[in-house]
């Protein structure tokens, strides 16, 4: 995808120094430019075309949507969710949240199917990931409007400001789209902010963010692509993936192709078994 903006799109993906203030103090931004709708439908019907050629998956969490041979849960994916992840506005505005030089190492659809859309516990993202330092930047892009009725991400603001991950306990139960949950006494729920959103709107959000979701208990579907984003500057282990794989096996930790979208490999190592 060419990285030229429009003069109007290069507007609206320049962050304001009051965005850009909120993001460093409350942990998230949502900012004024949004995809267009024509896009929107677009990634709607790429979304059923996987759950067609993926009958065997159920739709509350698909990860890796974006890679074509298999991905983390054995899926049939398509390009075509690497291309919207990487539109040049979303690009330009992750440019100004992390610097130049970005490699793109993860993407997730989540489906919150009307009725029974399974909750997400309270949690920080980088509890997960096998990256040092651990720096991340989570883009997420709702395919439906998100009310406060069905299932909307919840933040905890300025949770992120420590820049430290804190102690998170298991619990069982597969009525959760994970199960590795934040201990409570690291933060106060009333505090709660939610994220309420139309589709085309995106939400940009620091890794150390405690945030979580209720389950979808009304009529309609509340769908959303996350994108997984991290500064060359750290170093995506794989061999800590793998290991981390062992207690979580469909995450593919230890296997996850890179792709550099923006600037150089400034770690100068992210790329050394090959992708």
């Amino acid at each position: 995808m060419s990285d030229v903006l429009a003069p109007e799109a290069a507007q609206d993906a320049h962050l304001s120094a009051a965005e850009l203030a909120q993001y460093r103090e409350k942990g998230w931004i949502v900012p004024k430019w949004e995809i267009p709708q024509s896009l929107i439908a677009e990634m709607r019907k790429e979304y059923d075309d996987l759950l067609a050629r993926n009958p065997q998956v159920a739709s509350d969490i698909i990860l890796a949507p974006h890679q074509e041979n298999g991905g983390s849960m054995g899926i049939k994916g398509s390009r075509k969710w690497l291309e919207f992840a990487t539109q040049p506005e979303l690009m330009a505005i992750a440019r100004q949240l992390i610097g130049d030089d970005i490699i793109l190492w993860g993407t997730t659809l989540f489906g919150k199917p009307p009725h029974n859309g399974k909750e997400t516990p309270w949690h920080q993202d980088g509890e997960y990931y096998p990256i040092k330092p651990l720096e991340t930047l989570t883009m997420w892009m709702p395919l439906d409007d998100v009310t406060v009725d069905n299932g909307p991400m919840k933040f905890i603001p300025g949770s992120h400001t420590p820049h430290e991950l804190f102690s998170h306990s298991w619990k069982d139960g597969n009525d959760k789209t994970i199960n590795l949950i934040t201990d409570s006494k690291h933060f106060d729920e009333a505090s709660a902010e939610p994220l309420i959103i139309r589709a085309g709107q995106v939400s940009f959000h620091d890794v150390y963010m405690i945030h979580g979701s209720n389950a979808n208990r009304t009529d309609k579907r509340r769908a959303a692509f996350i994108v997984r984003l991290m500064p060359t500057t750290s170093f995506y282990d794989h061999a800590l993936g793998a290991e981390t794989g062992k207690k979580h096996p469909t995450q593919g930790y230890g296997t996850r192709p890179l792709y550099l979208v923006s600037g150089e490999d400034r770690a100068g190592n992210n790329f050394a078994i090959g992708h």
